[in-house]
């Protein structure tokens, strides 16, 4: 996986960008957490992406992504396909000339 694959989605980025506003509050009310909580900025910034291409733990969460969306298109697709299929038997149904008599009343 190459670097330009792997790219924090927007809910991640906002939330990063708002710790780092944050620090100035951590730092006023919580001084004696400051250390953990800067060292926690630095490995959500620097260290949790290349460790995730590394492990591969990316790759394998995208794949999951994909197949998951996948899943979901191919259902959606075979609902409408059923409901296409539907509309035009309907279609042969309406417009006989003489009515078949499976069908309901007044149809």
């Amino acid at each position: 996986m190459y670097d330009d694959q792997f790219r924090w989605g927007p809910l991640a980025r906002g939330a990063y960008i708002a710790m780092l506003w944050l620090t100035i509050l951590v730092g006023w009310h919580y001084s004696h957490l400051l250390g953990w909580y800067v060292a926690l900025l630095i490995f959500l910034g620097l260290v949790l992406r290349p460790l995730l291409i590394a492990t591969g733990l990316a790759q394998y969460l995208a794949d999951v992504r994909e197949s998951m969306l996948e899943s979901h298109w191919e259902k959606r697709n075979e609902r409408r396909r059923m409901e296409i299929t539907r509309s035009e038997r309907d279609k042969q149904y309406r417009y006989r000339r003489t009515k078949d008599p499976r069908l309901p009343r007044n149809w």
